[in-house]
This record gives C-alpha cells, sequence and structure tokens, in this order.
C-alpha cells in the first residue's frame, strides 16, 4: 500500500518526531531511535518487503523505544545515575540488533533454497478476488473458532503434544487475514470485519492473558497488504483499530491484577458483566496507565543490568542460551516427555538476582541472552541468523502454488508473532520452528482439500449489511 509510504506521510511523520525529539530530555537517545526505524525499513527492502516482516520490526523497535517513551512520561535522563551508562548502551545495542535482524531478513528473503513453483499464478486484485469467495472465508473463520476448542482441548489432555496443537490454531489468524484482505479488496462485507472484531476483542478480554490485539494486528496487516488505493472506509477502519488497540492496552494495563486475581475465576457472564462496567465507568486511570504501559513495553532496562552485572563481574558464565535453546529443540517432548519445563524467571533470577514471585513469569529477552552468550558485537551475527531465519520461512509461504492472498495469509499468520525482543531465545526459537512446521503442514496438505470449495463463486454483493452476504 503506497499510501504508507508516500512523501507526505512521511514528512508529517518526520515534523511529528522532530518535535517530540526537541522537546524531550533523551534528545540523543531519540535521536538515534527515530534514525534506526527508516534504516532498518530500508535493509529490509522498503515497500518491496513482506508487510509482516515490517510489522515485525514496527514491534521490537517499539519495544525498544518504550524505555525512552516511559523515561520522557516521568521526565528521567536516561543516562543519568549509576545504571544510566549501561541503559544507554542497551538501547543502542538493541537497535543495532534490529539492523541486524532487517538485514537478516532481507538475505533470507533472497534465499535460492525456496523458489516459486510456477504455479502460484494469482497476482492480480482480479485475480485473487476469484481466487477466494467472501462467504466461504466467514464460514471458515467460524469453524476455525470450533476448532480452536477442539485443539485446545487436545492439548489439555496430552501435555506433551500442546506445542504443535496449539500452533494449529494459528490457522485462525488465516481466516480473519483472508476476510480483511478480501474485503479491503472487494470493498463489501465490512459488517462481518466489524464483526469478526468485536468477537475477538469480547473473547479475548475476558481471558486470562487478554488476546484481543491479535485480530487487530492482523486486519492491519491485511489493510497495508492491499493493492487497491486507500478508501475512506479503510481509512477509518485503520484509525479505528489503532485507536482501539491503545484504548483497551490502557485499559486492560489498568485492571489485569484485579481482573486476574478476583474475577477470572468467576463464571463467564459475570466477567463479562465486570469487564464491561469498568469499560464504561470513570473509575479506571489511564494516566497513570500510559506510564504503566511503556514501561512494561520498554525491555531494554533488563538488558541494562545483565550489562552491567556483566561488567562489574558479578554475572557468573557458562549460561550457554543459545547452545540450550538449539539442544532444547532436537530433543522435542513427545519423545522425550522428562525434558524440564521452561521457566523464564528462573533465569531471569539467575541473571539478575531478582527475586520473582511464583505466579509471575519474567524474561530478560533473546538480545539480552546474546550479549551474555558472545557479548557485542558478537551478538549481532545470532540476531542476523534469526532474521535469516524469518525472511526465509516468509519466502517459503509466499513461493507455495496457491493464491496470492491465501500466501499472504498463511505468512502472516505464521510469522506475526514471532521473536519478539522480551522473549527469550528457547521460547522464541521452538515456538517459530513448531509454528512454521505446523502452518506448513497446514498449508500442504490442509488447504488443498479446501480449495475449490473456497474459491466457488460468489454472488455480486450490493452492500455490506450481514444481511445481503448469501450462501
Amino acid at each position: 500500500m503506497s499510501a504508507v509510504f508516500s512523501p507526505w506521510t512521511l514528512a508529517i511523520a518526520g515534523i511529528l518526531t522532530i518535535i517530540a525529539t526537541l522537546a524531550s530530555p533523551n534528545a540523543a537517545l531519540w535521536a538515534a531511535c527515530v534514525l534506526a526505524l527508516p534504516i532498518a525499513v530500508w535493509l529490509l527492502g522498503g515497500r518491496q518487503a513482506y508487510r509482516v516482516l515490517l510489522w515485525l520490526i514496527a514491534i521490537n523497535w517499539l519495544t525498544v523505544i518504550g524505555d525512552v517513551v516511559s523515561a520522557d512520561l516521568t521526565g528521567h535522563v536516561i543516562s543519568e545515575g549509576g545504571l544510566g551508562p549501561y541503559a544507554v548502551e542497551a538501547i543502542i545495542w538493541s537497535l543495532c540488533a534490529i539492523l541486524a535482524l532487517a538485514l537478516g531478513m532481507r538475505w533470507g528473503m533472497r534465499l535460492w533454497l525456496f523458489r516459486s513453483t510456477g504455479r502460484t499464478g494469482m497476482g492480480s486484485p482480479a485475480a485473487d478476488e476469484r481466487g477466494v469467495s467472501l462467504n466461504r472465508i466467514i464460514a471458515s473463520y467460524f469453524a476455525s473458532l470450533i476448532l480452536f476448542q477442539i485443539l485446545g482441548s487436545i492439548a489439555a489432555f496430552v501435555p506433551t503434544l500442546a506445542q504443535p496443537v496449539l500452533a494449529l490454531t494459528l490457522i485462525k489468524f488465516v481466516c480473519v487475514y483472508l476476510l480483511a484482505a478480501k474485503v479491503f479488496e472487494s470493498e463489501n462485507g465490512y459488517s462481518w470485519l466489524f464483526l469478526v472484531l468485536l468477537l475477538e476483542t469480547v473473547s479475548g478480554l475476558v481471558g486470562f492473558f487478554s488476546a484481543y490485539k491479535e485480530a487487530y494486528i492482523v486486519t492491519l496487516i491485511a489493510l497495508v497488504s492491499s493493492r487497491r488505493p486507500m478508501s475512506v472506509r479503510m481509512w477509518l477502519l485503520g484509525i479505528t483499530a489503532v485507536m482501539t488497540v491503545a484504548w483497551l492496552s490502557l485499559f486492560w494495563t489498568a485492571v489485569k491484577k484485579e481482573y486476574r486475581y478476583h474475577v477470572f475465576q468467576n463464571p463467564i457472564e459475570q466477567r463479562l458483566a465486570w469487564v464491561a462496567g469498568r469499560l464504561l465507568s470513570n473509575s479506571v486511570d489511564y494516566g497513570d496507565a500510559v506510564t504503566k504501559i511503556f514501561e512494561r513495553i520498554g525491555y531494554t532496562k533488563f538488558y541494562a543490568q545483565v550489562i552491567a552485572r556483566q561488567d562489574t563481574g558479578s554475572l557468573r558464565s557458562g549460561f550457554n542460551f543459545y547452545t540450550e535453546a538449539v539442544r532444547h529443540i532436537l530433543t522435542p517432548r513427545v519423545l522425550f516427555p522428562d525434558k524440564s519445563t521452561l521457566n523464564d524467571s528462573k533465569l531471569t533470577t539467575a541473571l539478575l538476582g531478582l527475586k520473582i514471585p511464583s505466579d509471575t513469569s519474567i524474561s530478560v529477552g533473546y538480545i539480552a541472552q546474546a550479549h551474555v552468550d558472545f557479548g557485542f558485537p558478537g551478538l549481532l551475527l545470532p540476531v542476523l541468523i534469526i532474521g535469516v531465519m524469518i525472511g526465509a520461512a516468509a519466502k517459503y509461504f509466499m513461493t507455495r502454488p496457491a493464491p496470492l492472498l491465501i500466501r499472504e495469509a498463511f505468512t502472516t499468520a505464521t510469522l506475526f508473532l514471532v521473536f519478539s525482543i522480551g522473549e527469550n531465545i528457547d521460547k522464541s526459537l521452538g515456538g517459530f520452528v513448531v509454528d512454521c512446521l505446523a502452518m506448513g503442514l497446514a498449508l500442504k496438505f490442509g488447504y488443498p482439500m479446501i480449495a475449490r470449495w473456497l474459491a466457488e463463486s460468489a454472488p455480486i454483493y450490493s452492500g455490506n449489511s450481514i444481511g445481503k452476504i448469501r450462501t
């Protein structure tokens, strides 16, 4: 979508960024952060890059600048204090890691291992509209909700198969992407898209981990991937989606402790009533939530503590996080049922000496772990390799014999949650491998079984109301 990279959009963003930078007590760090993002996008390939990869760069960049924003909100100068120099290093080196990640993705997309089969065929908007049917996509989404529940039950019943089984739940986001992309391409069916987003919001808000953001993220990736000119409705939906995610994130940050410890164990109707009551009330302190959410987003503070402990000699050696992550993958639980369970908080305690409650999980992130294993600039090599793997995975899914919308949907659903900076390498790498394998099998063997049904010709839609979608 060229509007995202248009000169006007970039100029407005640049002006606002300069104003914010000059007003910040951490102007030098802001300048580094602002410079790093366009360089990372350029290394990735700019407007030629797959949009889900641009999303991964953007979300990791937001994780890095979270601590800068948090410091600005509290009037704190990051470079001051005993930990200040280490905090600055953690931010700068994290930005360098993002650049290495972007470069690795670019190289991964150019690997000769995965080439087009020559049968991908459909690439124009008109051809893609014939490749999938809107009403069949809607039916597939509701079927995926049933599949989601079945897979969850299987995972609970057979814990050794939990990770590969739960990886298949990403199929739901394939359906969400297809629905959003089809709506944007055809300019029909907006009511169905709003209904799906509403369902995902409600179900996400009453869960323990509040999984309401994912459907919005996938929808926004579909929006910026659209090959059609931006319409007024597309702009309105995009702005509404961003504002909704921001509002719900602030709300959840403010109430999640109370909800988890005092409300979650109640029946679902009581949870729904409680969430609705708090959303409509004036009792939520959104000002405090803004500060808390950026404190939560930012992960460089733990990296800074790791650097400080290593510099003072109080950090023991021999962790070998990346070697252990590879070993963990090569010993699948289905074959090694006695394999130890991953414990992020235990590793964080060993690294930082923090006392973490048993009901809380805190990780230092795979970049900090790379620093422990390899130092700087040595950490850039494993991060570069991670980028190559992500880019190669995207190239694989985008070169399969399927309509373009199907390929984009599987690529997005598989990769949009991988390798967040806040995750440790063992979970990130293991989850990435399992997700790619599961979704690769689903695309190779599952999609052909419903391809003809999914592509059945749909009637001509003259409106966007739910009642006008006919089977």
